[in-house]
């Protein structure tokens, strides 16, 4: 890569402000290429079903009022077999204490920090300052939310839709207004589906946060989950003809 390459990844910002970019922003903008995160793996069951498969992130719910909240100890088993096929596990928490936050991390190993409540700026801060990635959800109605006070102490902003519950709702939110973000400085959730996910990588996120819309009977279907990989696939093939 090029001087001028890093320096573009490492100076983009939203809507104009200067961010220093994420290791994995940094990745992703230069290849042009979206990972994909799946959220809400509640089984042992779920996570061997799925290791194989091209997905990059594995997220386990930690907030009590979540049906698909997991223990510490079925964490650490999600986290250690992901590890084994080289990907990585994502703790979503709603307004938990920094403490319980710092320790689940330590116990289950963790590899980000998801913060899907009304966490501050120090709490960020903070969590970064103990080696914490954090990811820090900001939940869309109608319109996108400052996030000019977190920039400096989060990794990326999670955009997802403002429903009932703080997750998993299946919703999706006006993505037009992700046409004011820079590519690939943000990561999409709410809705996200075999039949919108193509639509939704043309925005460009650098993650897909992907939860309810690849389940049955409250599970994770791998079938659901290949289709959904297949039109990821039929787009990256796509973007790659368009460029040649």
């Amino acid at each position: 890569l090029s001087k001028e390459d890093l320096h573009y990844a490492e100076t983009l910002g939203v809507d104009g402000t200067s961010y220093r970019g994420s290791s994995h922003e940094r990745t992703f903008i230069l290849m042009e290429k979206t990972a994909l995160k799946i959220c809400g793996i509640r089984s042992l069951e779920e996570i061997q079903d799925l290791k194989d498969l091209p997905i990059d992130y594995f997220g386990c719910i930690f907030a009590p009022r979540s049906p698909r909240c997991v223990s510490l100890a079925l964490a650490k088993e999600i986290t250690e077999i992901a590890h084994s096929e080289g990907k990585q596990t994502v703790g979503v928490f709603v307004n938990a204490p920094l403490e319980q936050i710092a320790d689940t991390v330590n116990l289950t190993g963790i590899d980000v920090v998801q913060l899907h409540g009304e966490e501050s700026p120090d709490i960020c801060k903070m969590l970064t300052t103990k080696g914490i990635t954090v990811w820090k959800v900001f939940s869309i109605k109608d319109k996108l939310l400052p996030m000019e006070d977190y920039l400096p102490y989060m990794d990326l902003p999670l955009l997802d839709t403002k429903g009932v519950s703080e997750g998993g709702n299946g919703l999706v939110f006006n993505w037009q207004l992700l046409e004011r973000l820079t590519p690939y400085s943000f990561i999409l959730a709410g809705g996200i589906s075999v039949e919108n996910v193509q639509k939704a990588l043309s925005y460009q996120p650098a993650i897909i946060d992907v939860n309810s819309k690849v389940e049955q009977n409250n599970r994770k279907s791998r079938q659901l989950i290949e289709k959904l990989i297949k039109e990821i696939e039929k787009y990256r093939s796509g973007i790659q003809k368009y460029n040649k």
